[in-house]
Order: C-alpha cells, then structure tokens, then sequence
C-alpha cells in the first residue's frame, strides 16, 4: 500500500525513544547500522584504589582489594552528569554540580553508550530515527527540534507519530525510518517513514504502531535548520572513558552501599588540544 503524507494538523504524536538512557541502543554510524547486537564491553581493567571520602589504609595494612559489584535487582537508581577527572578501572571519579567530586563504581555489566554528532547529509535512506518536532500554528508544518539515530536492533521502538504530552498537541515525536533527505539553505528537509495506529484505508495516519505490525503506513515531512542537533547512538567502551569528557550516570547501590554504574553514556568527548604551531 501506498504509505500517504501525513497532514501536520492531524499527527498526534512526538519523539521518544528515550532509548533506555541512551544506553540499550548501540551501534555504529555511518555505515548504516549492524543488524546484529554489538558484543558486550570487555571486562574494565582492575587497578585499584578506595573511592574518594574513604581513607586509605596505611601502609601496614593489607591494600584494598574490594571491587564494586552489580547492584542488586530493584535498587533505586541515581542520575548523575558531570566531567570525568579520572577512570582507573573500578571507580570512575566525576566532578559534577557546584565542582564536587564522586566517585562511582564500575562493573564488566556497565552498559556505555557514546555520542556522536552528525549533520543532515550524513543521514541515509533506511535508517531508524526518532525526531521531536515543533507543529505551527496553522499545522502545516513541522520543524525538527532534536533527531536521534538509532541502531538497527531498535529498529520498531516507538515507532509512530504521538504528542510528547498530551497536554502539548503542538509538540510530537515521530519515528521511523528515513525516506529522503535534502540539505540546502540554511538546512534542509527531511521525510520519516512510520507505522502508525490507525486501520489500514484511514484518512490519516498517527498514533503508536501496534506490536503485531498492524495499522496505517504514513510519513512526515520535517523542516530541518541548521543547528538542531543530530545525535548518534553509538556502542559505548571503556576506552573513551577519558577525562575532561562529559557523561551522564546512572548508578545504583550495591550490597556494601557503594554507587555502582548500570550505565553510562559519553555525551561530549574530551575538546581536542589546540596543535602547537610549528
């Protein structure tokens, strides 16, 4: 079937995937993303050392050799955003809000998502992305915020056209997959494919596609200006846990009441150094 144009006015929707704290979706782009999961991050190495506020034991005393483990099922998690002043294997010590330093455990189940910035020509016909979008006054057209690229393994997520709040009709999330994309000017177009909600033959198509791949096949047409952020989700390593690099946490206590990372993402890699002049 013939997917139709969705009409701005009628789209309900908005962008989502939250994508599980930016965590659960890694993958490289471009290329197009893998289609099968990436492997699990090796093991961090194990130097060691006692998280910041604890005072090491002197010298007569046998080192410290405890290692933070996995947080237990249903522990409350914590969110944290900071620089990273220095990752020695199983801590990872962060200044965060008013210049404090914490210092947060690390574990071979550490999930790491790092992320990469990318310009509207770098997108490709295919991949899976999710858009919020700004609907004008008059709903005829719909203006990109913020687009996410993600991994082919969450390609379906969230997949259609509904409002981030229902009390903000006017802001939506649409994914889908990429149709066609246009720079020029002062940025450019772009058209997202998706499956929404509503009866195959219907007027028009919105909503949150149904799991079982039923509904309407519709498609946006999104203003894009230069700017707006385009965000790829990549598979994360312990490689680029490096300092100066900005990240988001979330951790969790373990069994000894030490803050242990669940996840992690890389939003900002370290600036780059300025080259010496010759």
């Amino acid at each position: 079937m013939r997917a139709r144009t969705v009409t701005p006015a009628l789209l309900s929707g908005a962008l989502l995937i939250a994508t599980a704290g930016a965590q659960t979706l890694p993958g490289t782009l471009p290329p197009a993303p893998p289609s099968q999961t990436p492997a699990a991050p090796a093991q961090p190495p194990t130097v060691l050392r006692p998280p910041i506020g604890v005072t090491p034991a002197p010298a007569t005393s046998p080192p410290v050799t405890a290692l933070p483990n996995a947080p237990a099922p249903g522990a409350v998690t914590t969110r944290y955003r900071g620089t990273i002043q220095e990752f020695d294997g199983p801590f990872l010590t962060l200044k965060v809000a008013g210049k404090k330093a914490i210092s947060i455990g690390v574990t071979g189940a550490t999930r790491l998502a790092h992320n990469r910035m990318l310009q509207l020509a770098d997108l490709q016909n295919g991949w899976y992305i999710g858009a919020a979008v700004l609907k004008s006054a008059d709903g005829k057209t719909l203006r990109a915020q913020g687009i996410r690229v993600y991994p082919a393994n969450a390609r379906g997520t969230g997949e259609g056209a509904y409002p981030i709040d229902p009390r903000k009709p006017e802001r939506l999330i649409i994914n889908g997959s990429v149709t066609a994309v246009a720079p020029g000017g002062i940025g450019g177009t772009l058209t997202i494919g998706f499956h929404g909600s509503q009866p195959q033959g219907s007027a028009t198509c919105d909503g949150k596609a149904a799991a079982d791949g039923s509904g309407c096949n519709g498609a946006a047409n999104i203003v894009y200006a230069r700017g707006v952020p385009i965000i790829a989700i990549d598979a994360g390593a312990f490689d680029q846990l490096l300092p100066a690099a900005t990240v988001s946490v979330t951790a969790a206590p373990d069994a000894s009441g030490t803050m242990v990372a669940t996840a992690i993402t890389i939003e900002r890699d370290p600036p780059a150094k300025p080259q010496k002049p010759e």
